[in-house]
């Protein structure tokens, strides 16, 4: 019997396989040869870029490459070949061999995208975003595989450029994409210097194109306004689509860029539906993830990345980036195997059930608003009608079914709604956070009518900071005080202000301010005004 099991095994054994793909902005990997393409700050043998600082810098990357054991991993923010090679090499002399190598060659570009690998390659090229030695080139690499596999690096414009800067490199990567024979594999991987949802939340001095972003709406990782989860399985048949894999994590776990505290999900992996659709290579649900070391994070600052350090223009050897790596796994394995189950999913099958507090409730499909927030979480799938959108700032957004009802958060799930407009909800994800309910994951299934928002919305009165008051999440109005150390102060009371966005000289000490619509919060025992966005504070001296 065990040698008719064996026997059973044999063709998955021969002809399944599993490969681990990996992103990583190393942060500016320069050699010491001067070729004039350099950085100011990586010209050999000044601001102490020297042997020893570069040998720092060549261990570093090489921890964080062993450390992620990816099969292929991508590199941005290579100079050239010659330093790729001495990187490939000391990997080699430490364990961590990679025989094979791709690199773009971008003519006046002082960085390139490169590519390491385990498995060998078929064949490479570049891809030209344009002449300008500002666009670094897309570089394709196609994996010795079968099925055959491809992988498309990127490196887009920074964010110091407009949005238009950035559409060019989709565009030119959409392309090359519609070139390849129907039904082809491939995955989109690397720092595109937006983010997954660029378009929810773009800078009004970026936008140059109407609206129209390179990641989600080029790209079309987004439909009806909305980042495409694998649960959307009517998309039209005429539009290439793509899933990033940023939709599998909870938003707060969606950054992998740290620029100064302020954080974001600049790099992505990237899929089409080929690639979801359980048929030769396909990406292994639950798989995706961004790789955190302690070692990559400051030490007196754990939320806060470790990047490669350069203090009064000088390089110190210390530090590795300031981004972190992303890596998916991708199989030809039988579809049985498809389903990738970490430690935390486990323990929340094991003590958190559909609906927490009340297994009679976990059996109910449909929820009212007051129903919901009794859960301290959820996770299912809970319709809840009628609910009506009183506030909303790029993803960021608070529904209420009735003027005098409960407010729920929706926190980073309010893509493609409409301010004052009316739907029915089908829940996925529901917490308690701070003392605020939020949804996290949701799906739009109806679209109703209209409200008046200021009737849902109340004129702000100290009465309604009263702790005893279970008020949090409420959106209030026209809040007027003057600002000291953290505080508003409105009239013989201060309240604590938290302001997510800012704007250089809004925030001086005695400054008057006018808050037009703010959310009550709790923070440290004590309530407090939240504020979203610039629109709604200003300076009135």
């Amino acid at each position: 019997m065990k040698s008719l099991y064996i026997v059973a095994l044999i063709p998955f054994i021969l002809f399944s396989s599993t490969l681990k793909i990996a992103t990583y902005n190393v942060d500016n990997l320069f050699d010491l040869a001067l070729d004039g393409s350099e950085y100011k700050e990586y010209r050999p043998n000044t601001h102490n870029w020297n042997r020893v600082t570069f040998n720092k810098k060549i261990e570093h990357i090489s921890q964080v490459l062993c450390d992620l054991n990816a099969d292929v991993v991508a590199l941005e923010e290579i100079e050239n070949a010659n330093v790729l090679a001495i990187l490939q090499d000391h990997l080699k002399a430490i364990g961590c061999v990679y025989a094979y190598s791709a690199i773009t060659n971008k003519r006046g570009s002082a960085i390139e995208n490169a590519l390491l690998s385990k498995v060998s390659l078929k064949k490479f090229r570049d891809i030209k975003v344009s002449n300008s030695a500002s666009d670094r080139n897309i570089l394709e690499v196609v994996l010795k595989t079968e099925p055959k596999l491809r992988i498309f690096v990127n490196h887009w414009r920074s964010k110091r450029a407009p949005e238009s800067a950035r559409v060019k490199y989709a565009k030119a990567l959409i392309k090359r994409i519609k070139e390849l024979p129907p039904n082809s594999e491939y995955i989109i991987l690397g720092d595109f210097n937006s983010n997954y949802n660029e378009c929810t939340v773009i800078d009004a001095k970026n936008n140059d194109t109407n609206g129209v972003c390179g990641i989600d709406r080029v790209l079309h990782t987004y439909y009806h306004n909305r980042l495409i989860k694998f649960r959307d399985k009517e998309l039209p048949k005429n539009t290439i689509f793509h899933y990033n894999l940023w939709g599998e994590l909870e938003p707060h776990k969606r950054w992998s860029h740290d620029f100064y505290g302020k954080k974001s999900a600049l790099d992505s992996i990237i899929i089409p539906v080929t690639l979801a659709d359980n048929r030769d290579w396909h990406y292994k649900r639950g798989s995706f993830g961004v790789f955190k070391k302690r070692y990559l994070f400051k030490k007196k600052r754990a939320s806060m990345l470790y990047r490669w350090e350069y203090k009064h223009n000088r390089h110190t050897g210390r530090g590795y980036s300031d981004h972190l790596p992303l890596y998916a796994t991708f199989t030809t394995a039988n579809a049985k195997e498809l389903k990738h189950e970490s430690i935390l999913d486990k323990f929340w099958k094991m003590f958190i059930p559909k609906v927490e507090e009340s297994k009679s409730s976990s059996a109910k499909k449909e929820m009212t608003l007051e129903e919901l927030v009794k859960h301290k979480f959820i996770k299912g799938e809970v319709l809840v009608k009628d609910l009506c959108v009183i506030y909303k700032r790029g993803d960021f957004g608070v529904v209420k079914s009735a003027k005098d009802s409960s407010t729920v958060t929706l926190y980073k799930s309010a893509e493609g709604l409409e301010e004052g407009r009316c739907y029915d909800f089908k829940v996925y994800k529901k917490k308690r956070y701070f003392k605020l309910d939020e949804i996290t994951d949701l799906d739009i299934i109806n679209k109703k009518g209209t409200i008046a928002i200021e009737d849902y919305i109340p004129k702000f009165t100290d009465t309604l900071m009263d702790p005893a008051l279970k008020n949090y999440g409420e959106i209030v109005r026209d809040i007027r005080g003057v600002y000291k150390n953290n505080y508003l102060e409105v009239g013989t009371h201060r309240f604590r202000l938290f302001v997510k966005k800012q704007k250089r000289g809004l925030l001086k000490k005695n400054s008057k301010l006018y808050i037009k619509k703010a959310q009550i919060g709790y923070y440290k025992g004590e309530k407090e005004l939240i504020v979203y966005s610039l629109e709604d504070i200003q300076r009135e001296n």
